[in-house]
């Protein structure tokens, strides 16, 4: 404490006497009142300075906290987001796959008819299309699940919701430096600023702690104003005083028990504990921001090569269907290049997806994520491509 405090203190009390006499007196009724103003001013209190510098670390530690926090609900509103949409590619894969399945079953089914293809095709077209049903209807259930975090981020409950468009960008992090991440990381990450700010508070408790054995010092002001009222055999008389009286209070603590050596043992046992987990905070903000930069590298090579991939496998299913046609290639084959398609969209969208997620996550391992730069993302969302939940599975 170092600002000055202010009491006011006030008494009344009714009195009554009976004086025994012979023969006996008046009993005796009288009213004492009193009230006092005190100011108290410290002087000298180091423990209460360093409370004082102790509550400014808490409070920045408080918005490091709510500013960490902050970056997580973006980070975990984003993963709802992109979850929905990849299993929205999911079924979409799933579907187109189904579709394709059953064309193919309903040509196997007429050639057979006449003799063209023989039993095993059918069984195969046909072991092919259930398999791909089985998989509609596990990617229905994943995709109408997958909107109920939604509800439980926002309150809100969500049957609809748009996709992203083809033209948003995959680049590399700029700059193409490791280490300059990594020293931004290091200034501006939220976490590692709250233990910073959480090693400071331990400082100071132990300041504070050792602050008890030194003496305090307070300057006072006191004044009073009293009314008496007194008695006695022969008269009834009472008093009023009005007190003024200024002190200097000098407090010495000499033994308490033993109570501050045991406060001082816990907070240098405190203060070991927060500078251990500042180190291992900023260890990790080192680990997690190569690593993401590196994923990030990682990812936009895997989106071209997924958007390369889809290319060589449809020219792949092409060539195979031709054959097949000819009498070169079985029906086992087809349906294994129809798969290798579908599969290769799907992994397409996940990887856009994934680096998305990835740049966000390096932003708020470097502590630069905000809101902004899901107004930047919101862009680029296409209200063409409506992803709608679904309601029951296919049969």
């Amino acid at each position: 404490m170092i600002l000055p405090t202010i009491v006011v203190r006030g008494t009344t009390s009714s009195n009554r006497r009976v004086l025994p006499t012979n023969p006996p007196a008046p009993t005796a009724q009288y009213n004492d009142h009193a009230w006092q103003a005190i100011l108290s001013q410290p002087i000298f209190r180091l423990e209460g300075w360093y409370q004082f510098k102790r509550a400014k670390t808490l409070r920045a530690e408080a918005l490091a906290r709510f500013s960490a926090e902050q970056q997580a609900l973006i980070i975990r509103v984003a993963e709802s987001y992109f979850n929905i949409l990849s299993w929205e590619a999911s079924l979409s894969s799933a579907n187109a796959e189904r579709d394709a399945v059953q064309r193919q079953l309903e040509q196997v089914q007429q050639r057979f008819d006449v003799g063209l293809v023989a039993i095993t095709d059918l069984l195969e077209s046909r072991a092919a299309y259930d398999s791909s049903t089985v998989n509609v209807i596990q990617s229905e259930s994943g995709q109408s699940t997958s909107f109920e975090p939604l509800l439980r981020l926002t309150g809100s409950k969500f049957e609809q919701i748009y996709g992203l468009s083809e033209d948003f960008p995959v680049e590399k992090p700029e700059p193409h430096n490791e280490a300059d991440w990594v020293k931004v990381a290091l200034e501006y990450n939220y976490e590692l600023i709250r233990t910073r700010e959480q090693l400071r508070s331990a400082e100071r408790g132990l300041q504070i702690a050792k602050s008890r054995h030194y003496p305090t010092i307070d300057a006072e002001i006191r004044y009073g104003h009293s009314v008496a009222g007194s008695v006695n055999v022969f008269s009834r008389s009472g008093s009023k005083v009005n007190q003024t009286e200024m002190a200097l209070n000098v407090n010495v603590p000499v033994f308490q028990g033993g109570l501050v050596h045991a406060q001082v043992r816990e907070a240098v046992h405190n203060l070991e504990a927060a500078q251990q987990n500042l180190n291992l905070v900023q260890r990790y903000t080192v680990e997690s921001t190569r690593n993401l930069y590196a994923a990030i590298n990682a990812d936009v090579a895997r989106v071209r090569a997924r958007r390369r991939g889809i290319e060589s496998s449809q020219s792949a299913l092409d060539a195979t269907q031709t054959s097949y046609e000819v009498g070169s290639r079985n029906i086992v084959d087809v349906l294994q290049a129809q798969k290798r398609l579908y599969q290769s969209q799907s992994q397409y969208a996940s990887a856009r997806y994934q680096y998305i997620l990835s740049t966000l996550r390096l932003k708020q391992a470097v502590g630069t994520l905000n809101p902004k730069d899901i107004y930047a993302l919101n862009r680029f969302v296409d209200r063409d491509i409506s992803v709608t939940r679904t309601t029951t599975a296919t049969r």
